[in-house]
């Protein structure tokens, strides 16, 4: 009788912990939405327009994107300097990593046992390397590929000079016309969002009794191959 009783307190536990995951999920993809907005916002560039609604569309109702493509082939494409739209191509593999992880194609899982502990684990480093990158890649002329973390001062800079002079940044137009500062603090609102995706991944983790390992950015890019 104790047995039985243990048993649906562990299908309850399971159950509970399954409809957490799901939730999860659910945030994943407001939060890429609004990564997405802020991104095209700050990268215009860098984004089909014309695609724009399609993707967020299949992100809020949680359709496949198709070519069946690795999520890690649409990230490699976000990072690829000779890659017009870099910006749809990051957004895109995020939610193919989430949509693939979350096993969305299957349906709800009844329990947390339907999920695979090690696919998350490798997501969650994932999204800590790319939060990374995002802020650090650049091209082979010394070009961010992103701008997200600099204010515009700091673009400028990047854009039209090899040297730091005290002249060459006092005379760059943000700074000139007083619109910013060289005091003024960084845009940390991209962070900000993967850190919260970061969060819901390792919150999932939690719901399967599982943690993720605090590595170096050096030794989560070796178990990532990204």
């Amino acid at each position: 009788m104790a047995c039985t009783s243990n048993q649906k307190a562990d299908h309850l536990l399971q159950s509970n912990s399954a409809t957490i995951i799901s939730k999860d999920f659910e945030a994943l993809c407001t939060l890429l939405v609004k990564y997405k907005n802020i991104l095209d916002l700050r990268n215009p560039k860098l984004s089909d327009k014309s695609q724009t609604n399609e993707i967020i569309f299949k992100i809020q109702n949680h359709i496949n994107i198709l070519p069946s493509n690795s999520y890690k082939e649409y990230l490699a494409k976000a990072f690829n300097e000779k890659t017009k739209y870099k910006s749809d191509y990051l957004i895109l593999g995020l939610y193919k990593m989430f949509y693939q992880a979350y096993n969305i194609e299957e349906g709800h899982h009844i329990t947390a046992l339907g999920y695979d502990a090690k696919t998350f684990k490798t997501m969650y480093y994932t999204l800590k390397v790319l939060r990374w990158k995002i802020r650090n890649a650049k091209d082979k002329n010394g070009k961010f590929l992103f701008a997200t973390w600099q204010l515009n001062w700091q673009l400028e800079f990047n854009k039209n000079y090899n040297n730091i002079t005290v002249d060459n940044i006092k005379n760059l137009p943000s700074l000139k016309s007083k619109r910013e500062s060289i005091m003024n603090h960084s845009n940390f609102n991209f962070e900000i969002i993967i850190t919260n995706m970061i969060k819901r991944v390792n919150d999932s983790l939690e719901a399967m009794g599982e943690e993720p390992l605090h590595l170096s950015i050096t030794a989560m890019k070796a178990i990532i191959l990204l």
